[in-house]
């Protein structure tokens, strides 16, 4: 059979082309290139088997039938991913074998890396480093993922596979002893004045929280100090420093704390922009953000750290985008605690939301990205937040001195209150043949509107009343004037307490709103021994007999000055010797003790038996001191007035 020049030129060809390799292997690196650089990951070939069931002898056997691909940028990025991810390169064989090199892995939280280094005699050393494996057992303890090459591996292609489930990105340097030192000597210079200014920060702003004692600097100290510990997770100096033993922490600390840092943050951002009052809605959603923060947090120390890790990216995001609305609008509405925020935030927004997009995708990264973009943005970020606190605190002296000032103005104010309150009530007592009258009124810290007035056309007859408005300093004193005139109309109904508190109603409505009045009234006639009483929204009145019987009086009626009419019922009992009739304000019934016990009606009716017979004047004083000692505080300290008269007949 003769075959054709074109038929055996094919041949030839793919003869040539099935005996070359269809993925060939990686060219050597050599000693002049490391003396260039130290950083080979472009030197490097990486391959995703997404299977995750390849072994190192299915590679070593068929190497080349394998589609491992030409690294192009310093760090190798694959996000989010389960897969192995199987990487190689060759060191050249000619390598000066008195120099120990070492492989070092710069990545952020790997679980499992296993390398594999053949001899050239058919030989695998294999070696193991990543968080599921303690410092005390790697062969070099490191932040990052170090081994010696053995020097029986130059010129043989050298394969690390790599399994985690956080964002995978990694780089390849090959260094030696001396390289390693001083890398770590001028990290460790950088990294530490890092760290040492988020301490001092801490420190600062913790003593500050101690003396001004606002809830944001301690918001603000959980979101920096969790953030410090993120970093360091990120960073691998927790697992170096604080945790080397915990295969646990060394792999969640980056979803547990930087969740954690995120909840303070949340809570110092709504504290601090006062969310609650001025936007309702956002303050709403920052608590929906808290619950799930929350919840990320307990699914990463639980071991979900795939989906926690995932969580932490988008919550980042997520935050930025309604941070970021929020501070708009208090640039909109040109609120100045929004500016500082607003700066810090924007770049510490920027930086999460480049970082996160990073992990998120396979997008080219590079070692800035990778290793200082956060820490300079977020040294910027807390810088800038602790300004924001220091202008809060100019902010909270000028309100302190205002505080101040406007205190001034409200002792003015009570003072003027009690004097016109003290000057408008009556400068004598009537006497009333066969009768005495015990007054106690002492206005409190807030000064009410309190008063009592007298009407008595002879010495048979007594009309008394006891008010109340609603209400504290100058507006409750006036409208205490205004009950003066109102009760001062009605002198010719004084033996009815049903027309002298209606007729004061008719006075009062539409000239004290939104205030109101309270009233007791008792009309006391010698001549016929008769008592009258009625009241008008106003705590009981109370007869007691000489035998030591009580009699608590509370007839209908509503409160003076908010109605056009109301309707008083009036209550007679005949007159006894030895009777006695006291009023009270609602200062005395309502006055508390430490256990939030009211003294009430009650209290007070066990008293008025238990003080049977003693003469006016030492019921009086015993009355203020059974309130003293009921209530733990001197009068002076009380809140409200405290007013009751005795009518005591002989």
């Amino acid at each position: 059979m003769v075959f054709s020049p074109l038929l055996r030129f094919l041949s030839l060809s793919f003869f040539l082309l099935v005996s070359t390799s269809l993925f060939p292997l990686p060219i050597a690196i050599t000693e002049n290139e490391l003396s260039k650089h130290t950083r080979i990951t472009t030197n490097a070939e990486a391959w995703e088997d997404v299977s995750g069931k390849t072994n190192i002898d299915s590679i070593l056997q068929t190497p080349d039938s394998f589609p491992f691909q030409k690294a192009d940028s310093d760090f190798i990025n694959y996000g989010f991913t389960k897969s192995t991810i199987w990487t190689r390169f060759r060191l050249d064989e000619n390598l000066p074998k008195e120099k120990e090199f070492y492989l070092l892995i710069k990545a952020h939280n790997i679980d499992s890396i296993e390398f594999y280094f053949p001899d050239g005699k058919g030989n695998l050393i294999t070696k193991r480093s990543g968080h599921f494996i303690p410092m005390s057992e790697r062969e070099i303890p490191h932040r990052h993922y170090i081994v010696s090459i053995p020097k029986e591996s130059y010129g043989q292609t050298i394969y690390v596979s790599f399994r985690t489930e956080i964002s995978l990105q990694f780089a390849f340097d090959i260094l030696t002893k001396d390289q390693i030192h001083s890398t770590d000597y001028s990290e460790q210079w950088l990294y530490g004045l890092f760290f040492g200014c988020l301490g001092i920060i801490i420190i600062y702003n913790l003593a500050i929280a101690f003396f001004v004692r606002d809830i944001n600097y301690l918001f603000y100290i959980g979101y920096v100090l969790f953030f410090a510990l993120g970093q360091m997770s990120v960073m691998g100096f927790a697992g170096y420093f604080l945790f080397p033993e915990s295969p646990f922490f060394m792999r969640n600390g980056i979803s547990v704390f930087f969740s954690l840092s995120m909840i303070f943050f949340v809570f110092f951002a709504a504290s601090f922009l006062k969310l609650e009052k001025r936007l309702p809605k956002a303050y709403r959603f920052s608590r929906i953000l808290l619950i799930i923060l929350i919840l990320n947090t307990l699914f990463g120390l639980c071991g979900q750290i795939y989906l926690a890790t995932i969580a932490v990216t988008w919550l980042t995001s997520i935050l930025s985008a309604f941070i970021l609305a929020v501070i708009l609008w208090g640039f909109y509405r040109r609120i100045k605690s929004f500016y500082y925020f607003g700066a810090a935030f924007f770049i510490l927004m920027i930086s999460s939301v480049v970082y996160s997009i990073l992990k998120v995708t396979t997008l080219q990264t590079n070692v800035f990205i990778e290793e200082m973009l956060f820490p300079v943005a977020s040294l910027i970020d807390i810088t800038l937040f602790s300004f924001a606190l220091a202008d809060r605190i100019q902010l909270l002296r000028m309100e302190k001195d205002n505080a101040v000032a406007e205190n001034l103005i409200h002792q003015r104010e009570r003072e003027i209150s009690r004097d016109i309150l003290m000057q408008s009530l009556p400068k004598t007592v009537p006497q009333i043949t066969g009768m005495n009258l015990h007054i106690f009124i002492q206005p409190m810290k807030q000064v009410g509107g309190d008063f009592y007035e007298f009407s008595s056309p002879n010495h048979r007859e007594l009309g008394t009343l006891v008010c109340d408005v609603s209400g504290h300093g100058i507006p409750a004193s006036l409208i205490s004037a205004m009950g003066k005139v109102a009760f001062a109309t009605q002198k010719d109904n004084i033996f009815s307490p049903k027309r002298v508190l209606e007729g004061m109603n008719r006075v009062l409505y539409g000239n004290c709103t939104p205030q109101y009045l309270t009233a007791a009234y008792a009309y006391l006639n010698t001549e016929t021994n008769t008592w009258r009483f009625g009241r008008a929204g106003h705590p009981s009145l109370f007869l007691q007999r000489r035998s030591g019987e009580i009699i608590t009086i509370h007839p209908k009626g509503k409160v003076i000055g908010l109605f056009p009419e109301i309707t008083v019922d009036e209550v007679g009992f005949p007159m006894e010797p030895g009777d006695r009739v006291l009023l009270v304000t609602d200062g005395l019934i309502e006055s508390f003790n430490s256990q939030g016990e009211m003294y009430g009606e009650y209290r007070l009716i066990r008293f008025l038996e238990s003080q049977t017979g003693v003469p006016g004047g030492i019921f009086s004083w015993k009355l203020l001191s059974e309130l003293e000692s009921f209530s733990g505080k001197v009068l002076k300290e009380w809140d409200d007035d405290i007013t009751f008269i005795l009518l005591e007949l002989k």
